[in-house]
């Protein structure tokens, strides 16, 4: 399981969809968040899914730079 917090941002991943779930659950009851369903988009890091694997791009925020 892993939790990544940045101010008011989360992200909850792990291999159990059960116990993310179960830790989604609780920390719900503590504080208010809001589900987002699945990562796109993080900290200036787009996130893309394929059957290869995980791609990370920050292509975005670059641009924006520009």
């Amino acid at each position: 399981m892993t939790l990544i917090v940045y101010v008011d941002g989360m992200v909850v991943t792990g291999n159990d969809p059960g116990e993310r779930k179960a830790l989604q659950n609780y920390l719900s009851r503590e504080f208010e968040m809001k589900d987002l369903g699945r990562l796109k988009y993080f900290l200036g890091i787009e996130v893309f899914r394929s059957s290869e694997g995980i791609f990370l791009s920050q292509r975005k925020y670059v641009l924006d730079l520009l």
